[in-house]
């Protein structure tokens, strides 16, 4: 059986491409609800206003919380009902959007992405994570956006540390999605072409990712910056979709979500603690080209690598003792490696890589 949820129905990208956001918006209807957190609304409600003004639109600028919770959107739902709106505008990172996309479908709006970083799919995806006070407790399927509108100026101006977090969360859904190929015996069209789709963009990451990152820091948007905000955006969000629930997850996203009981751990992006967690992985499933591939790229684009590089310095501890047994707990997508996953064989990972980092950087 297949089902999908797949998206989105268009995407563009473009450097100064929110001048034309009248012209863009104006079919969805004329009260839309933009929903930002201060950060973004002060990048964005400048560059937004006048063109939507312009063509007739009376935009509503709401403020985002810190998490995609459900409470948050049960209260960005309740203003969305007082203030009439007609069609939702989710801008930013990760968790503002996936926010938006959970009030688009309790509203039975269309949705609109503005994504200000590509540190993340979210944009073109259609799951939102939810959490409560920083533990994920929940991946709902929600609605596709209408349209994602990428300001690559916008998006290649923010710290190049998003970017590289963008690319190691692109390559887990290789990473990730090749053990579900591996273990499905007859692959239906969908899935083989999550596989092509992904080991594409792999290849494509690891052959601009760098000069990309380079080219941000120096305050270039150039054609390797292009492509892997497009890679991380559109593209990871249309394998995603297209490869299923369990193509995009394994032990690297398990691995995410069993630290986040670490309070440290919030303070460093999605993207990086997966990156981490891919190495791992790499190193459960006895992968020496990939695991020595991993390292050294990550390395060289300032993703995490250690257990210190994702603030924990205490393997002993018991709270990152339970955040490795939560990660291979019952149910846990840990368990789509073909490998067995344990806390013991995934604790015996972890300080091999910690072993083999150090005497690669001796």
């Amino acid at each position: 059986m297949t089902d999908l949820y797949l998206g989105p129905k268009r995407y563009v990208q473009c450097p100064g491409e929110l001048a034309k956001a009248g012209s863009h918006l104006r079919s969805f209807g004329r009260r839309p609800m933009i929903m930002c957190d201060e950060l973004v609304r002060s990048i964005l409600r400048p560059l937004l206003e006048e063109p939507l003004q312009s063509t007739g639109l009376a935009p509503c600028f709401t403020l985002f919380g810190v998490e995609c919770s459900l409470t948050e959107v049960a209260r960005l739902t309740a203003i969305g009902r007082f203030e009439k709106v007609d069609f939702i505008v989710g801008t930013g990172g990760g968790k503002a959007i996936d926010t938006a996309r959970a009030v688009a479908g309790r509203l039975d709006l269309p949705l609109v992405t503005i994504p200000t970083s590509a540190a993340t799919c979210s944009a073109a995806s259609t799951v939102s994570v939810i959490y409560e006070n920083g533990i994920r407790t929940d991946t709902i399927n929600g609605k596709a956006a209408e349209l994602v509108l990428v300001d690559s100026a916008i998006v290649a101006a923010a710290p190049s540390r998003l970017l590289a977090a963008g690319m190691g969360d692109t390559l887990a859904k290789w990473y990730e999605g090749k053990p579900t190929y591996d273990q499905t015996p007859d692959p239906p069209p969908s899935l083989q072409a999550a596989l092509a789709l992904s080991t594409q963009v792999k290849e494509t990451i690891f052959e601009c990712g760098l000069t990309a990152k380079q080219d941000v820091d120096a305050g270039k948007n150039s054609s390797a910056a292009e492509k892997m905000i497009e890679a991380n955006i559109l593209m990871a969000g249309v394998i995603g979709g297209i490869g299923g629930r369990t193509f995009r997850v394994a032990l690297a996203h398990a691995l995410l979500y069993g630290l986040t009981i670490l309070p440290q751990v919030h303070h460093y992006l999605h993207g990086e603690v997966v990156s981490y967690g891919l190495i791992i992985q790499a190193c459960l499933e006895r992968n020496e080209a990939e695991l020595d591939r991993l390292i050294s790229f990550f390395s060289q684009l300032g993703l995490p690598v250690t257990l210190a590089e994702v603030g924990i310095f205490d393997s002993e501890s018991p709270g990152f003792r339970e955040g490795l047994r939560l990660t291979c707990a019952k149910g846990s997508s840990a368990h789509n490696l073909t490998r067995p996953v344990d806390e013991k064989n995934l604790l015996q990972a972890i300080l091999e890589v910690e072993e083999r980092v150090g005497q690669m950087r001796r």
